[in-house]
């Protein structure tokens, strides 16, 4: 059997693929400016979601059954997170006295929030949507205190106020993912 068949290419997401290409661009667009480095680390995170959305992972059994069940259509999540956040490193966006840092980590928490769930629901079990939002919202603060901690120990970190915003917004932005999520 091929390692990608046209029924695998059917099953991408279009928006992935635009995603994808939108980050590859963005790198060119910083190549332009004259950041080689901001260029070089949106390319490999293109690279990285490439490898990500390419593989059929549906038919991979060594996977397991909640990741091949992941919807196609989340496939873009990390290109999209990847394109949210990049202008802050490109562009330096995160250090400015703007809402930058906290637009990222809300949506960054919405978007894994809706990776979380469809992981969570793969099982098909019904749940209440108070669960979901409540499993999501764990899920957040949770993702937000490592995100935290890996900020604390390579010093990106700002002050408190910051650390403690960007996990508050992190975590509202999963829980968002569960009020909407459609498996409630």
């Amino acid at each position: 059997m091929p390692l990608l068949t046209r029924d695998d290419l059917r099953r991408h997401s279009p928006l992935a693929w635009a995603s994808l290409l939108a980050l590859l661009a963005m790198a060119a667009w910083f190549w332009t400016l004259h950041k080689g480095n901001a260029a070089g680390g949106t390319a490999l995170a293109a690279l990285g979601c490439f490898g990500l959305i390419l593989p059929p992972r549906e038919r991979m059994a060594a996977l397991p059954r909640r990741l091949r069940a992941l919807p196609r259509r989340l496939d873009a999540v990390p290109a999209l997170a990847s394109l949210v956040s990049s202008p802050g490193y490109g562009l330096n966006w995160f250090y400015g006295e703007n809402p930058y840092d906290e637009v990222v980590h809300l949506v960054s928490g919405g978007l894994a929030g809706a990776v979380f769930l469809a992981l969570l629901t793969a099982d098909g079990r019904p749940r209440d949507r108070l669960h979901l939002i409540l499993a999501a919202a764990l899920f957040g603060v949770n993702l937000g205190t490592i995100w935290e901690a890996f900020e604390y120990g390579t010093h990106l970190i700002g002050d408190w106020t910051d650390t403690w915003t960007d996990v508050a917004l992190t975590t509202f932005g999963a829980a968002l993912a569960g009020l909407r999520h459609p498996r409630a």
